[in-house]
């Protein structure tokens, strides 16, 4: 079952990003230890607003445990849903003006899809990419947009095959990621 995330019921949800975004979990939280990387964010999830808040997270649960999770928002919201996070990076003496960027003007941007090791192979994130979608239309995009890393090209398949195509290559966190759009009907 998909459903919104709960401020307080966050349970596997950070290690799934975590598990999804490795070193840009580092640049987001200015934390290089994963201890200390899980716990901020914790912190940015039970926030309401920001990139990775809850408010921005559907998870796909079986018998009341979150075993996948989709994170998406639009794009031309950055600014506001960074500045939160860029606000608490400055508490530990980093400061930027803005993360690298990851999307371009009117898309959904799915920022982080995520299962659990056990969990894969069973449809799951396919599952949680045709939710997406039907929301971003409900929202009124137009596409869908997402990065992959070109160390993964099993993410990159599965993508193809759901009808992304590449459209840009951008350099966050020190490695390449293939842009990819999905146009919607």
């Amino acid at each position: 079952m998909i459903k919104q995330a709960q401020k307080n019921n966050i349970t596997n949800i950070s290690t799934l990003i975590f598990d999804a975004i490795h070193n840009i979990a580092n640049t987001l939280t200015g934390e290089n230890e994963e201890k200390k990387i899980l716990e901020t964010l914790d912190f940015y999830i039970k926030m309401d607003v920001n990139r990775l808040s809850y408010n921005n997270i559907w998870v796909y649960e079986i018998e009341n445990q979150t075993v996948g999770l989709i994170l998406a928002y639009n794009s031309n919201d950055i600014k506001k849903l960074d500045a939160p996070i860029l606000q608490h990076l400055k508490t530990k003496n980093i400061f930027l003006d803005s993360f690298e960027k990851e999307s371009f003007a009117d898309e959904f941007y799915i920022d982080t899809v995520s299962v659990l090791e056990n969990f894969q192979g069973r449809g799951i994130a396919k599952e949680l990419f045709m939710f997406i979608e039907n929301k971003a239309k409900q929202l009124g995009f137009k596409k869908l947009s997402l990065l992959v890393d070109f160390e993964n090209p099993k993410a990159l398949a599965l993508y193809e095959k759901l009808g992304f195509e590449k459209n840009e290559i951008l350099k966050v966190s020190g490695s390449n990621f293939h842009h990819m759009i999905k146009k919607l009907d």
